[in-house]
């Protein structure tokens, strides 16, 4: 556990360091294969994070009944699929997306930035929705920085595609863009 808590905290660090164009960033990811698996460790890690985002999700929706369906909120089921969404669907539409574009060898250097990007990320989101109950923004004011989120998201998503694969400002665009698309596709379907 102790690996899993160092590895989390040098990656929390260099997420930021990443997106703060700061140089020495990769020094905080370990891209090896070990260090890929141990990326995953975020899943356990920011299970409980995830889990006070789906009750802020449930909790801003149930105190919103005038905007959302009063029987509109996130059953378990609804959980454990957002969970592989964010966990295993990544892995394997970029794997598909770096033997496209010809860049296996950076592959790992993705995935792990990814992972710890989502790790941060999902507190972000579970901080924000922490506001709405605790008194400190109204709906209004959680659907705005809700939807800034979203946009912030995606340059995330891009400089993590940028930095971690080396790529020019375009074709990270377009290799970010496609694992979003494709989750964005499974949303609409299920």
């Amino acid at each position: 556990m102790n690996q899993a808590i160092q590895d989390m905290r040098s990656g929390v660090v260099g997420v930021f360091a990443l997106l703060m164009f700061k140089s020495d960033w990769r020094k905080h990811f370990d891209v090896s294969a070990e260090g890929v698996a141990r990326s995953f460790s975020g899943v356990v890690l920011a299970l409980p994070a995830f889990a006070f985002l789906i009750f802020g999700v449930n909790y801003f929706y149930a105190d919103n009944v005038d905007v959302y369906a009063s029987d509109f909120r996130y059953t378990l089921l609804d959980a454990v699929i957002s969970w592989a969404r964010f966990w295993l669907l990544f892995p394997v539409v970029a794997a598909i997306v770096a033997l496209v574009m010809d860049l296996k060898d950076r592959f790992a250097s993705w995935l792990v930035v990814h992972n710890w990007t989502v790790f941060v990320l999902v507190h972000i989101q579970a901080l924000l929705l922490a506001l709405y109950p605790a008194g400190l923004a109204d709906a209004g004011a959680i659907a705005q920085t809700l939807m800034l989120y979203s946009l912030l998201r995606l340059f995330v998503h891009w400089r993590v595609a940028q930095g971690a694969m080396g790529l020019p400002p375009i074709k990270a665009a377009a290799a970010a863009a496609i694992p979003l698309i494709m989750d964005r596709l499974i949303l609409s379907v299920t």
